[in-house]
């Protein structure tokens, strides 16, 4: 499998020089391609890599926690389990699957504490399940599947790279905003799965119907592996699997339940049988699809005090779910590569905002510490996200599918709320005055805004 270049190389090596260095947890769905970045990152900075995987060698490795915690014990047990030296001064120590043993995490803390001068990166897609967590002692990022950036990268497009890294519209030709559109529409087939983007790669343009149809049976693989991970992973929590899985499988039909060009708000009728649903018949699975790093919540607002913080206002039971991959929506909710690159605006809807919150989480280094929020003004107006910037406060983001420019929505929330800078994305590429509260922006450059409004933070991977 073709090893990508990702967003998080340049923080990877800037962790590892550095002095004052925790062992880094890298978190994220599983099949994102944790392990693919740390095998690149690796290979390129280390003479050797150490792995200890707890997934597949569960068994064997719970030895090497026989004489307790002590980094030493751990090192030298792995070394005889593994016949395999382990150099701290030149090589790379990783825990593959941490998630898989209570053991493997608890003892980040005594690397941290006892053995500084070893790099050790871990690696885990069920650590938010699990209760005990080495909290100060380790620096963590959560890794997502590959951004439109970084498929512009692994397709061979890279010279499109550098238009949908400022957000200058006036410096992108026609030309270059046609080539990004109709990448863009690949992207939201392929999504940023790296077994679904390997596969669209393993057929010439050319000829698209295998590359189709092998993205398609890629796609289908991974989200039955998903839903057999629900068994595997819920052992010991509230959540069944059954629950888990129809709560899953709901995603996709509710957003395509759009009202009025808007994603509606996830509702729990008829989730479950067909008895009455609550939000208390719900919450322990999608809590348990946001620990896993498949789900977006993404809390809803009908009014904002603009004095009190957004965390206050917010109701626990009203909300919209929204997956974490573009490419794998697209096949849940059984759209087609000729449906998204020729279809209607009122599914390319809620396709646009999929891909537009997915661009703009993927530059957290803690999306787990930041609520998302939409805001329903009436029963037919809607401003897809607000966000919240040490530099502009509020900050309003509208998602239109199309080129229609018309944003009664945004113009209100503008109107009532004041806010220093509001931003609408569509397929249409104008001409902005700086001077303007809101800009109107192709919806590729969603995650270049982002980090744009929010550079100032200290949680942007840039």
């Amino acid at each position: 499998m073709k090893l990508f270049k990702r967003n998080y190389d340049n923080y990877l090596a800037f962790w590892s020089s550095m002095d004052d260095r925790l062992p880094l947890l890298i978190d994220g769905a599983r099949q994102v391609g944790k392990s693919s970045l740390v095998k690149k990152f690796g290979e390129s900075h280390y003479k050797n890599i150490f792995e200890l995987n707890f997934m597949k060698d569960a068994e064997k490795l719970r030895a090497i926690f026989a004489e307790g915690l002590s980094p030493n014990n751990i090192i030298e047990n792995a070394q005889l389990i593994l016949n395999k030296v382990f150099n701290p001064e030149t090589d790379l120590l990783v825990f593959e699957e941490i998630g898989f043993s209570s053991d493997a995490l608890t003892s980040l803390k005594f690397f941290a504490e006892d053995a500084p001068h070893i790099s050790l990166i871990a690696t885990g897609s069920n650590v938010g399940l699990y209760k005990k967590y080495p909290v100060g002692k380790v620096e963590r990022i959560t890794v997502f599947p590959l951004t439109f950036r970084e498929f512009l990268f692994a397709t061979d497009n890279a010279l499109l790279v550098k238009y949908v890294d400022r957000c200058d519209t006036e410096s992108i030709s026609q030309i270059a905003h046609e080539r990004l559109l109709e990448q863009s529409f690949d992207y939201w087939f392929v999504g940023g799965m790296p077994a679904a983007v390997n596969a669209w790669n393993a057929y010439p343009k050319e000829n698209p119907l295998p590359r189709i149809r092998a993205v398609e049976r890629v796609q289908a693989r991974l989200l039955s592996d998903y839903r057999n991970d629900f068994g595997k992973f819920s052992v010991g929590h509230q959540a069944t699997p059954l629950g888990i899985q129809r709560v899953y499988d709901a995603v996709a039909t509710r957003i395509a339940e759009v009202e009025d060009g808007n994603t509606p708000k996830f509702k729990f009728k008829g989730l479950i049988g067909t008895k009455n649903v609550s939000y208390e018949d719900v919450v322990d699975p999608v809590d348990f699809l946001q620990c896993l790093k498949l789900l977006h919540k993404v809390h809803i607002l009908d009014g904002i005090h603009q004095k009190f913080s957004l965390t206050l206002q917010k109701k626990e039971n009203m909300f919209k779910l929204l997956p974490h991959d573009v490419g794998l929506l697209t096949r849940m909710a059984n759209l087609t590569y000729q449906d998204i690159k020729l279809g209607a605006d009122n599914y390319k809807g809620f396709v646009a905002e999929v891909f537009v919150l997915n661009e703009i989480i993927s530059t957290m280094v803690f999306p787990e510490e930041t609520d998302l929020y939409t805001f329903k003004i009436g029963n037919r107006m809607e401003i897809e996200f607000i966000l919240k910037s040490v530099d502009f406060g509020l900050v309003p983001i509208e998602v239109k599918s199309g080129k229609n420019t018309k944003s009664a929505s945004l113009t209100k929330f503008v109107k009532q709320y004041q806010p220093k800078r509001a931003f609408k994305f569509s397929a249409k590429k104008v001409t902005n005055n700086p001077e303007r509260v809101a800009q109107h922006l192709p919806f590729y450059l969603a995650r270049a805004v982002y980090v744009d409004a929010f550079k100032n933070g200290d949680d942007i991977i840039s």
